[in-house]
């Protein structure tokens, strides 16, 4: 016995209690000569010796008992060791469900027992529930009905709604009652599992077996209705409360109130919560949170904010989701002033504003730009921002371009201990990378990296952006070779650095790249591939860009749209038409519909072979698609007739142009001004700048060009009248404009003056292009084979003297007044050389 009371007394051997209940509890036949219990506590060679009176057995056994009832070191050792999957035997786990039986004996050891139970039945043989809810000659009705209770519980707790329905078929069977607290648990996993029927069979049985419903039940039916959006069932039941002697309380009402609100009938809602003061029922700061919300959701602010003063005349005070709620209203309709007051109101009152305040505000002021006002209030760079609320601001000011606000607001949250995340960094160097900035950009990735948060491969990707923005090829490929090293994701690197390649023109270097892709083992995807056909495309290699689309379908990956329009395009600029077409073709048969980017494409490419009558039936051939042609297309087609001098067919298409209701613009009446001049029609050209001036479309310096052109090459009289209306108009001219003005002193036989005008701009340091040099080197050749002025024609000399004098006076006004600004980044400052080392973080 004092082995059996030592062991009693050891708390973390609950297994010794087990078999004892096993043996207290089984209706097997097992027999005191087969099954020992004080066995277990020896040492396995001594077993077979023991040999105990039954007076000794039946005390160790209440001993056990007593130790499982008072102990609750005990309870958490033995749930400790409750088996957690199904490789134990059915007999280990009756054991655990006798000591679980054996706890609900006592009132308070239910839950417990409950829960213990619970842990066994995910995985119990279902012999487990046949012996705790089956009768046997060896149990009182009152200990059978324990067992099933337990069992109901115990499948309740463990979210078993079939089998918790069994038992309570079973109890109703034994013509007893469940508790109404199961029957509770069992309507809100009835509702949600979506047993909507199965709970009103449930209610309906206790309305007519009983228990009778109480407020507990009533609350979790309207519970569940108002869930599953059958608000109108939760309505009814409300009625039916008192038939049950039951009165509403205030959770009743405010779960009512909200399934309406949730519906937007708001009209309704305020309709119970007069309802509700009526009966006598306080409301709570919860009633009142609803209804603002739902004004607030409305746009209603004016209401909400006169029930939110009526909080404080009924005595309830309002808490920080009531401030929330009522800021959020502010914030969604754009009125920040008022947002930015119900927070100084909510500090005032001694409400501590939380994290979801601060995101409000700034999801707020993102949104309306209202940045200035958070960054002059430098207690929220407290504890209350949140590491969103603070890199949404971030992005905000990135957007806007104020990229100094941006780096003072990080860099005062970091000072303040305010959680960063990487997220506001990203925004702050992919912001720098696009202005250019790329040595800001390093300094506040060597910054981050100081802070402990390790750049991603976003981050190094923003910064390889800059740098090809730069064309520094070089430093891309260090930056490249510090990702290789380090294991970084390289497939959306490797695609900036190939696309910026082709555009700076470097084809060795982007070849380069793709053939390291290759050699590294990875596997170019999708967007590689189209950024590798577009490059060679656009730099005319056409056959190693037809080799790329070829490998690219062999690997499975299925070109879009814009990967076809590249290839396409090139086709039709290398003259093959034929392949153009036939790749539009499989475009269709891969499932892919030509859009009006290809069609203007393979449209361009028609018109530069001069096919016309092909151009008239694709335009057809389009529209029958679906597709409309838009303002390039028209312009595409007008431009190819005037080149083929049909101006009859472009007005033709003009016409169309108009009748399809797509507006012309500025390129349009350029392209039919440039024809009507080359064929000498400027008077024709002065009534299509008319039509252009009247429709409020500006014209570009390629208008003024163009006509400038036509005048000097027109008659005199015809020209200088429309020089006036060129004059009044107050045009600026560029290096073209003395381009056209040079080569038309080249023309008429005055090289004298073309170099002469050369040499003053010269000294007045204009910028000459090639073809102003050209011209320079015409008019030289002209001077060595003619060393005569074109005597003749003075007038026209004059004129051009005129147009020159204009031009020249006007454009250096305009270089003397031009005020250049350098832009510099005040927060970060270049210090020693240019060289970027981007390893240097310490």
């Amino acid at each position: 016995m004092r082995l059996l009371a030592a062991a009693a007394r050891q708390p973390n051997r609950p297994q010794c209690i087990l078999f004892t209940l096993h043996h207290l509890f089984s209706t097997t036949t097992t027999t005191t000569s087969s099954y020992d219990p004080t066995a277990q506590f020896l040492h396995p060679d001594q077993r077979c010796h023991l040999s105990l009176p039954a007076s000794l057995r039946r005390d160790a056994l209440h001993a056990l008992v007593r130790l499982l009832k008072t102990s609750p070191q005990c309870h958490l050792a033995l749930y400790a060791i409750v088996p957690r999957s199904g490789s134990h035997s059915t007999p280990l786990a009756a054991r655990f469900a006798a000591a679980a039986h054996l706890a609900a004996s006592a009132p308070d050891l239910r839950p417990f027992a409950a829960i213990l139970l619970a842990a066994l039945l995910p995985f119990a043989s279902p012999d487990l529930l046949s012996w705790l809810s089956s009768g046997s000659a060896g149990r009182s009705a009152r200990e059978r009905y324990g067992a099933l209770r337990l069992a109901l519980h115990a499948f309740l707790a463990a979210g078993m709604v079939a089998e918790a329905l069994d038992v309570l078929a079973r109890i109703r069977r034994s013509g007893n009652t469940p508790s109404l607290s199961a029957l509770a648990t069992l309507l809100r996993l009835l509702f949600r599992s979506g047993e909507v029927g199965t709970a009103w069979n449930v209610f309906e049985e206790m309305a007519r077996r009983g228990p009778r419903p109480n407020l507990f039940i009533f609350n979790a039916m309207i519970l569940g209705f108002c869930h599953r959006g059958m608000v109108h069932v939760g309505s009814r039941l409300l009625g039916v409360m008192g038939y049950y002697g039951v009165v509403p309380d205030v959770c009743c009402y405010n779960i009512l109130i909200k399934g309406i609100c949730v519906l937007g009938w708001s009209g309704d809602a305020f309709k119970l919560f007069e309802e509700m003061l009526r009966s006598g029922c306080e409301p709570t700061v919860m009633t009142y949170n609803i209804l603002v919300d739902v004004l607030c959701h409305e746009g209603r602010m004016v209401e909400a904010r006169r029930l939110f003063d009526e909080m404080a005349q009924a005595g309830i005070k309002a808490n920080t989701i009531t401030f929330n709620t009522l800021i959020d209203g502010y914030a969604k309709t754009g009125r920040m002033d008022e947002a930015t007051a119900a927070y100084m109101e909510m500090k005032a009152r001694g409400l501590v504003p939380d994290s979801f305040t601060f995101n409000i505000l700034a999801a707020g002021a993102y949104k309306f730009g209202y940045t200035a006002q958070l960054l002059h209030d430098r207690e929220m760079f407290g504890s209350h921002m949140s590491a969103d609320g603070l890199d949404l601001l971030v992005c905000r000011l990135c957007w806007d371009g104020r990229l100094d606000d941006a780096w003072e607001l990080l860099r005062g949250a970091i000072e303040q201990g305010v959680p960063v995340s990487i997220a506001g960094f990203n925004a702050l160097i992919a912001a720098y990378s696009k202005e250019g900035l790329h040595e800001a950009a390093f300094e506040l990735y060597r910054t981050m990296s100081k802070l402990g948060l390790a750049p991603s491969s976003t981050t190094l990707n923003y910064l390889i952006m800059g740098l090809c923005n730069q064309g520094m090829l070089d430093e891309v490929q260090l930056l490249l070779e510090h990702m290789v090293s380090n294991g970084y994701c390289l497939s959306t690197s490797f695609t900036i650095y190939l696309d910026a390649s082709f555009r700076e023109g470097d084809v060795v270097g982007a070849l380069k790249c793709w053939d390291d892709v290759a050699k590294m083992g990875l596997q170019p995807d999708f967007i590689a591939f189209s950024a590798y056909i577009n490059g060679l495309c656009r730099l005319d290699y056409v056959n190693e860009a037809y080799q790329a689309f070829a490998d690219m379908k062999t690997r499975g990956l299925v070109p879009n749209n814009i990967t076809y329009n590249s290839i396409i395009s090139a086709f039709c600029r290398a003259g093959n038409m034929a392949t153009a077409l036939n790749l539009r073709e499989e475009m269709r048969k891969n499932g892919l519909v030509p859009d009006v980017y290809t069609s203007n494409i393979l449209i361009d490419g028609l018109c530069r072979e001069g096919k016309l009558k092909m151009v008239d039936n694709f335009v057809l051939d389009m529209c029958g698609d679906g597709l409309t042609p838009d303002t390039v297309t028209y312009n595409t087609i007008i431009n190819a007739y005037c080149r083929a001098k049909d101006m009859n067919g472009a007005m033709n298409f003009m016409n169309k142009m108009f009748a399809a209701g797509c507006e012309p613009d500025i390129f349009t009446y350029n392209i039919l001004m440039h024809s009507l001049c080359s064929n000498h029609m400027l008077h024709q050209a002065g009534k299509v700048l008319d039509e252009l001036v009247a429709m409020g479309c500006p014209p570009n310096s390629v208008t003024y060009n163009t006509l400038i052109d036509g005048i000097c090459s027109d008659v005199l009289d015809r020209a200088m009248i429309l020089t006036g209306r060129l004059i009044k108009m107050a045009f600026r001219p560029n290096t073209i404009t003395l381009n056209v003005f040079l080569s038309h002193f080249c023309k008429q036989g005055f090289g004298k003056r073309a170099l002469m005008w050369a040499e003053k701009l010269r000294e007045d340091s204009f910028v000459f292009d090639d073809a102003t040099r050209n011209i320079i080197d015409w008019a030289r050749k002209e001077m060595e084979t003619c060393p005569q002025a074109n005597n003749e024609d003075i007038d026209r000399c004059l004129f051009l003297e005129f147009l020159m004098v204009i031009t020249y006076e006007t454009m250096h006004n305009s270089r003397s007044s031009k005020a250049t600004h350098v832009p510099t980044d005040k927060g970060f400052e270049p210090a020693g050389s240019n060289k970027i080392n981007i390893w240097d973080t310490g």
